[in-house]
């Protein structure tokens, strides 16, 4: 089995990958072109053997291959890789009218300002950066979507949620937003754990309907804060300034934004909030079609330092953890100076922190249901899955090549993140 990938790259080179299953070898070949001209060329060779030997879902080494070659392939697609050269070099449009592809990327904030810029210069618009997840609605003219952040469809499970419902049915036809939902508890604190119960792919519209009523007979409260628009009417308003795009974004309601200001940033830190986004009046956005997303428009003013990592191993905890696991190894991709692609950077174990014992009992049960048992595992790379970090330092790259985290602390998992975005 072999199949050819392309994908045009930002400086306009066009990317050429060949994956080829050979018995339980998979072969990776990658280059790169300009004008028929070819550049150097790589090539990986990985060895596969079968999983679950002895058990009802054993695979042999080349049952195995194929798995794993059809996983690969996928995944080249979700980051924007087409099979056709033609479709590659023209470039996929977005036609608003349309269901989104995977390949359509919103642009994020970028991970803070300048050293060279000043916050409290009065220049900058500030509003509170909330820890929730993110969700795209979606009018296409015809049908309402709302994806989440990886642009998976599922709005049946969305629309549980009222606060999701009721802008969904108000967003006008043709039009396309990004907006974070909230959960606050009867202490009106950030719960971020239990979103995954509505938002996520893998539930279903009975299990998150009752899972939501649950939640607000407890007292929660939820929110869809608009962060941006995106389409208006058709129109594509990526280009206009902030400003402009704010007074479309009340249409959904008024939004708290005000000049950034030291006493601001006192009380917020006071109150424990996570921090602000900040913009300039005239910052624009963007978004690619290619599956990776730039950081431009905006960026993020934080008290506590985080992160998204990718858990690729788990073990059982101890004492009274010693029944599911609590213990994750890390790992982010980093962008390497020798290949396209970027590598895989171990950075070290984490406990559970504050995912909770709930959390991590269903955890336990998805992964011991996909065939794991309860010991040091190494995960298959399709169960890989994003946690969000908390940390108070980042340790210096040791002999060992790890970027390990000083203090990590597990706040949750991210059903709603993208591998290819848990970056160094």
């Amino acid at each position: 089995m072999k199949t050819t990938l392309y994908q045009l790259h930002l400086t306009g080179r066009l990317k050429h990958m060949v994956i080829e299953a050979k018995g339980n070898e998979i072969i990776t070949e990658w280059w790169t072109s300009k004008e028929d001209e070819d550049g150097k060329k790589q090539k990986t060779k990985e060895t596969v053997h079968g999983k679950n030997k002895g058990r009802s879902n054993e695979t042999s080494d080349d049952e195995q291959t194929i798995l794993e070659f059809e996983r690969k392939v996928k995944k080249k697609k979700e980051e924007g890789y087409v099979e056709n050269k033609e479709d590659a070099i023209v470039g996929e449009e977005i036609v608003v009218s349309s269901t989104l592809t995977q390949s359509f990327a919103p642009c994020k904030p970028i991970s803070k300002i300048k050293d060279k810029d000043d916050p409290y210069d009065e220049t900058w618009l500030a509003e509170r950066k909330y820890n929730g997840s993110c969700i795209l609605l979606h009018n296409t003219g015809k049908e309402r979507i709302g994806y989440t952040r990886r642009i998976k469809p599922i709005t049946e499970i969305l629309s549980v949620v009222k606060e999701l419902r009721t802008n969904l049915n108000k967003l006008p036809d043709e039009s396309l937003i990004i907006g974070e939902l909230v959960a606050f508890d009867n202490n009106g604190d950030e719960d971020p754990k239990v979103l995954k119960a509505v938002t996520t792919e893998t539930t279903t519209e009975a299990k998150a309907k009752s899972k939501y009523e649950s939640l607000v007979s407890e007292g929660y409260k939820f929110r869809y804060n608009v962060f941006d628009v995106i389409f208006w009417y058709g129109e594509d308003v990526t280009d206009r300034s902030f400003l402009e795009r704010l007074e479309i974004t009340k249409f959904f309601g008024e939004r708290e934004i005000s000049t950034f200001t030291e006493n601001m940033a006192a009380q917020a830190k006071k109150e424990e909030w996570e921090g602000f986004i900040l913009r300039q009046a005239e910052d624009t956005i963007t978004f690619t079609m290619n599956g990776k997303p730039k950081r431009k428009g905006a960026y993020k003013f934080k008290f506590i330092e985080t992160t998204d990592c990718i858990v690729t191993r788990v073990c059982p905890g101890s004492g009274k953890h010693e029944v599911r696991f609590a213990r994750f190894r890390l790992g982010q991709y980093e962008k390497s100076p020798f290949f396209d692609e970027p590598v895989l950077v171990d950075c070290g174990w984490a406990g559970g922190g504050r995912l909770g014992e709930e959390n991590m009992d269903n955890l336990t049960s998805e992964l011991i249901q996909k065939g794991y048992t309860l010991e040091d595992t190494q995960l298959n790379e399709k169960d890989w899955f994003a946690v969000e970090l908390e940390y108070q330092s980042r340790q210096e790259r040791n002999d060992k090549g790890q970027l390990c985290f000083e203090f990590p602390i597990i706040i949750r998992t991210r059903d709603d993140k993208p591998l290819n975005e848990c970056e160094v």
